[in-house]
């Protein structure tokens, strides 16, 4: 009996001294030692999935996905932190990862209990796994079992090309434009549309329009077979396949037919379809390029993202890749613009709007566009083709064309680019690209007003390289542009119609939140001032009544002026006073209890006969027969000090917005007292440019390269 008290007081002894020291020790939560366990043993359950994790990488793997179902974290992070000491290979960590599926590893990742080695080491096992997934002999091994007969391969095959994704994709296409083989061609097709029906019909749209003569050729009788019921005629591309049929052969094999174009005229043969001319062929695509160019420069920039494909460097399949959506307006008018010139449209018009929308894209994918390589191969291989087919055009004629149709119609991008191909000449003279028009001077001169400060400041430097020496129209302006140019301050300004000191000191802080230097105005005249001088505007703060104007006056004599016609305008009122209202004490009712009869009615004769405050004896409530007081003493009712004005913001928009989106972003508040105020309007008018704002490297650049003009 005294032993076993013994033992017991033992084992209680072992236990609290356990307790005691278990929040003291400073080891591993994974780590847990006999006594521990003793106190909380570990759920069977879980012992079981580690251990069974010993057997395999894939075992590995279903431990590790049926502990984060189980919720079972610690254990999970006891896996992951022991695969570097398992020494697994490439191809066992993939295997690992296949167990896992993706919302168990966003769950881990997630979990506070993870460590970030262990996220880092499931990042690096879903990493390998994808690379699995796309490897080009595993999808090349795929694509070749569809085309057999016998089913059990073909199921496997289809499984490994859906994990695939955009690879699988690109890699179906590669083959289908590839093969001769009609039977395989027809396999491969109808995977591609399970896998993904949008996707894949626009790679083979892109490699009929930009592929080598055989990748053209299978993209067009792919592009033809996918017809519905075999009627081409109701193929939603027909479009792609009328602009095959007319393809203008290259130049270097101008004898032989295309291959290409004879399957398109074979199809619409056979299936009796008049086929319409040449030219209505044009005027459609005209019309697509028109429509396209128009949405490219509405497009807004916003946040949203799209998978697009692209053509590899053997011009034989596509690759995937992500842009802005607002980017890929950009790419479906150059693409409409490629289809006119594969088809040869030369009309002058047409063959502007063409380069206009082929060198917009290439701006706004990058917005340095315009090193010496660059315009180096612009002019060799877009320029000079195009100026072929136009005699008696010169590229000097061609590019201030051009310039001024796209300053006109606000195409910033493309007027940027066509400031940036202007450079000095062998045997050209500097006054070739500024001679006047008629009345008007150069339009590489009137660029130098351009609403965007980035075109207007590279027109200046465009004139600066070509380094005039004689007397043009202009050049006055020309030389203000470059002093103002050699100012440029290292932030932009926003210009602030203010006159009351505290007011300024508000706004001014308020500027510097928004990263922009505030320069004050008083006047409505000295806005416009400033306004002309065409620095680098990113807002303008106008007061609602300035002493010298009205409102709308205010609004258009800013918009009239075409350096700030894209400004952003916020016009302000000052808010309410913030007054403590003082709470009168009321006044105490009079008790007339203590009152006889006699005493009540001399009190009532004496309130009859004094007057109101409107003069009216015993007041003019208790008049009867007075049904409209205000017959007698007008709206006595009617408070006049709230009397609603007119909203100048939707009185700018609707005078303005049809001269531009950006000239409409007019906006009427109460004065802002923080940045965020201003947040909607700056978004806004940064959302409708599709060139980026100046750099602090811009700036400087800039600044130089007018400092070094003004010298000469």
């Amino acid at each position: 009996m005294i032993r076993v008290i013994v033992r017991i007081s033992l084992t209680a002894i072992v236990l609290a001294a356990a307790l005691a020291n278990a929040g003291a020790q400073a080891q591993s939560p994974l780590t847990l030692s006999v006594v521990e366990r003793m106190i909380q043993p570990r759920d069977p359950a879980v012992e079981q999935t580690i251990l069974r994790a010993q057997r395999s990488p894939t075992d590995f793997g279903q431990s590790v996905s049926a502990l984060a179902r189980m919720g079972e974290w610690e254990a999970v992070e006891e896996l992951l932190s022991s695969i570097s000491a398992r020494r697994f290979n490439e191809q066992q960590k993939t295997a690992v990862a296949e167990q896992i599926t993706a919302t168990e590893r966003l769950q881990i990742a997630n979990r506070p209990e993870m460590t970030p080695a262990s996220v880092e080491t499931l990042d690096e096992l879903f990493t390998l796994r994808r690379q699995s997934l796309v490897a080009p002999d595993r999808l090349s091994q795929a694509i070749d079992a569809l085309a057999q007969p016998n089913a059990d391969q073909k199921l496997p095959a289809i499984r490994t090309l859906f994990a695939g994704g955009d690879a699988s994709v690109a890699a179906l296409v590669h083959a289908i434009v590839s093969t001769d083989d009609s039977s395989k061609r027809d396999a491969w097709l109808r995977a591609m549309l399970q896998i993904d029906d949008h996707s894949g019909p626009e790679a083979l749209r892109r490699i009929a329009l930009y592929g080598t003569t055989e990748s053209r050729t299978g993209a067009t009788s792919a592009l033809i077979r996918m017809a519905p019921n075999g009627q081409i005629e109701k193929s939603p591309f027909l479009h792609d396949l009328l602009m095959t049929l007319y393809r203008t052969p290259p130049a270097d094999n101008e004898a032989t037919a295309d291959p290409a174009a004879t399957l398109v005229a074979d199809a619409l043969a056979n299936r009796s379809v008049t086929s319409p001319s040449r030219q209505d062929v044009v005027e459609m695509l005209r019309s697509e390029l028109a429509e396209a160019a128009q949405e490219a420069r509405l497009s807004v920039r916003e946040l949203g993202r799209a998978d697009v494909w692209v053509m590899n460097p053997q011009r034989d399949g596509v690759k995937a890749q992500r842009i802005p959506d607002w980017v890929l307006k950009f790419r479906d008018a150059s693409d409409a613009a490629a289809r006119l010139v594969a088809i040869g449209d030369n009309e002058h018009r047409s063959v502007a709007a063409q380069l206009a929308a082929m060198v917009s894209y290439d701006v706004v994918a990058d917005p340095d566009w315009g090193d010496e390589k660059q315009v180096a191969a612009f002019r060799r291989d877009v320029l000079a083709p195009a100026l072929d087919t136009l005699p008696g055009v010169s590229d000097i004629d061609f590019i201030l064309d051009a310039l001024n149709t796209a300053t006109q119609a606000g195409d910033e991008p493309a007027a940027l680019a066509w400031l940036r191909l202007i450079s000095p000449q062998p045997n050209v003279p500097a006054a070739a690209w500024l001679l006047p028009v008629g009345d008007e001077v150069s339009p590489l001169v009137q660029a130098i007003d351009d609403a965007n400060t980035r075109v207007r400041y590279e027109a200046a430097a465009a004139i600066a390289r070509l380094a005039p020496t004689e007397p043009y129209a202009g050049s006055h302006r020309v030389r203000q542009r470059w002093q103002q140019m050699s100012e440029l301050s290292d932030r932009p300004i926003a210009i602030v119609l203010e006159n009351r000191p505290d007011v300024r000191a508000e706004l001014e802080a308020l500027a510097n939140q928004a990263g922009v230097e505030a320069q004050f105005v008083s006047t409505a005249v000295g806005l416009q001032d400033v306004a002309a001088l065409g620095e680098d505007m990113r807002l303008i703060l106008c007061k609602r009544r300035p002493v010298d104007a009205s409102g709308v006056e205010m609004i258009d004599l800013v918009r009239r002026i075409r350096v700030a016609q894209d400004v952003p305008m916020v016009i302000y009122t000052d808010p309410q006073p913030r007054v403590a209202e003082a709470v009168m004490p009321s006044e105490p009712e009079e008790d007339l209890s203590g009152l006889n009869e006699a005493e009540l009615q001399a009190r009532a004769d004496e309130a009859a006969i004094k007057p109101d405050r409107y003069g009216v004896i015993g007041g003019i409530d208790n008049i009867e027969g007075v049904v409209h007081r205000e017959l007698l003493y007008g709206d006595l009712d009617v408070d006049h000090s709230g009397r609603e004005t007119i909203d100048l913001g939707w009185a700018g928009q609707r005078r303005w917005s049809d001269e531009s989106l950006r000239a409409g972003i007019i906006r009427e508040m109460v004065r802002p007292r923080t940045v965020a105020g201003l947040y909607d309007v700056l978004r806004e008018s940064r959302s409708r440019r599709h060139l980026p704002p100046l750099s602090p490297i811009d700036r400087t650049h800039y600044r130089q390269l007018a400092e070094e003009a003004l010298a000469l």
